[in-house]
């Protein structure tokens, strides 16, 4: 499994030095970056918004610290959550194959006046490290349903 071309061209999907130094002060236990992915949603509801499913390609990164969980796709950050938030537990993690990793939750929890399942589905070969450090955290294992 290699990184994206926009990585390999680009270097968009990596970590910004700026972020580098903090993420390394905070141990990093695992990440990867120029990682290709998608970003999905289920019965999204959102003011202005309206998706019964729907999936968007990203070039990223992933990094697992002792302190936090953090995500962005493309330059955007979309997971930033401390290990010591107790909405942790409210996430979920799957591993779809051994190089493909998921991580899901309600989108009510983190957006007042939204419902639906968001998903982050990464292709890396650090997959299954990805599960077992995310599970250690305190995800839960499995994929957040629409209930």
């Amino acid at each position: 499994m290699s990184t994206t071309l926009l990585y390999k061209i680009f270097r968009i999907g990596s970590i910004p030095k700026k972020l580098r130094s903090t993420l390394k002060a905070e141990e990093i236990v695992i990440s990867d970056e120029g990682i290709g992915g998608w970003f999905i949603t289920r019965n999204l509801k959102a003011p202005g918004k309206r998706y019964i499913h729907r999936e968007q390609g990203f070039t990223g990164f992933l990094v697992i610290t002792q302190i936090r969980i953090l995500c962005y796709t493309y330059w955007k950050r979309q997971i930033n959550i401390s290990v010591q938030d107790p909405l942790i537990s409210s996430l979920f993690t799957e591993l779809l194959d051994p190089h493909t990793l998921s991580i899901s939750f309600q989108s009510s929890l983190f957006h007042k006046n939204w419902e639906g399942v968001i998903e982050f589905r990464f292709k890396t070969e650090k997959a299954q490290e990805f599960y077992n450090a995310l599970i250690e955290k305190g995800l839960q294992s499995g994929c957040a349903s629409n209930s």
